[in-house]
């Protein structure tokens, strides 16, 4: 009959421990005295603080506000929580390198996280301890949580409600050029059509100055008049208001073609007008893109380390190590006899 020896068998791993078991308990024994002197005196206690917030779906005052005045097409609730998208779109903007920079110069973590500025790789390593101490995250709820561990618990707590102010900030600053490049062409084109427009009036004028002032209101009555002078027997008068009439004819068609290249113009320029309001008043005016929903306070208690976690890792896995070594002893000694 043949016997299971091996260690994953639970009745040989008993035996094996219960054999052993001198070894495995003052193994056991200074594993948890070492695992708690380091987590008391040699691991860095921190706190954490954290905010949460909901993204609006805009924060443009003329789209939630100017649209029906300004014909604006893409009208949004101003009290609207935003969907996916916006928090995505927030979420990239936080982990963005404006607002990590803007925090490590606020704050000077180069100094509290006690990394050198001279170092060739100083700003890999601060990316390292920024990203293991501030974190942003997506809740299942669709909004934003800002989480941020610190020595200090009033500094985690600054940091958390920083990271807000800087996010319309970001956002602003990013929206900036884009908005200065729109406004410029906005004038650059209503330039344009204010030349345009002097040209047409210019040619409308010359026209007027032939007697071409109303164009078909002043045909309808010259012709009027000129009837009741042919059934007066007027001819002189009706001489002269046929003249007219042939003077007005022959500019007419061209004094109305000007006349409505004018209405054109001018609604375009009312068009691009009211797109260069719009982009003053949001470069003016500003919402928030927001609604906080949690600030960040100081922690009254510390988050790292979990001292009964540490310990409880660093004696298991001290057991699991001494339990292989001991039997990889058995192992090499029973091959050692059989040879």
């Amino acid at each position: 009959m043949t016997h299971d020896n091996s260690i994953f068998n639970i009745h040989n791993l008993l035996s094996f421990c219960f054999k052993h078991r001198t070894i495995l308990i003052v193994s056991l024994l200074f594993s948890v005295v070492l695992s708690s002197i380091v987590s008391w005196f040699f691991m860095e206690e921190k706190f954490k603080s954290s905010a949460v917030i909901f993204p609006t779906t805009t924060n443009s005052v003329s789209g939630a506000l100017f649209s029906d005045q300004y014909n604006y097409p893409y009208k949004k609730d101003i009290l609207e929580f935003g969907e996916e998208e916006s928090t995505e779109q927030l979420l990239q903007v936080l982990n963005s390198d404006m607002v990590r920079d803007s925090i490590v110069h606020i704050f000077d973590l180069y100094n509290h996280y006690e990394i050198s500025q001279e170092d060739p790789y100083s700003k890999t390593w601060m990316n390292l301890a920024f990203n293991e101490n501030v974190n942003f995250k997506k809740t299942p709820y669709n909004s934003i949580k800002i989480e941020v561990l610190d020595k200090d618990p009033k500094l985690a707590a600054d940091i958390a409600n920083k990271c807000l102010e800087l996010v319309d900030f970001a956002i602003k600053r990013i929206k900036s050029d884009r908005s200065k490049k729109a406004l410029f062409i906005c004038e650059e084109r209503k330039n344009d059509l204010e030349f345009l427009m002097n040209a047409v009036n210019d040619s409308l004028n010359i026209i007027r100055d032939k007697g071409v002032i109303y164009g078909e209101v002043q045909v309808e009555r010259l012709t009027e008049q000129y009837a009741i002078c042919i059934a007066q027997n007027n001819k002189r008068g009706a001489q002269l208001l046929k003249d007219e009439l042939k003077t007005i004819s022959k500019y007419l068609a061209e004094h109305n073609l000007l006349f409505r290249r004018t209405v054109e113009i001018q609604e375009e320029l009312n068009r691009v007008q009211n797109i260069c309001d719009l982009i003053d008043i949001d470069s003016e005016y500003e919402l928030t893109n927001y609604f906080r929903i949690n600030e960040a306070y100081p922690a009254d208690k510390k988050s790292y380390p979990i001292r009964w976690l540490v310990v409880f890792c660093a004696s298991f896995s001290m057991l699991m190590i001494t339990i292989i070594f001991l039997r990889l002893f058995e192992l090499l000694n029973i091959k050692k006899n059989d040879n």
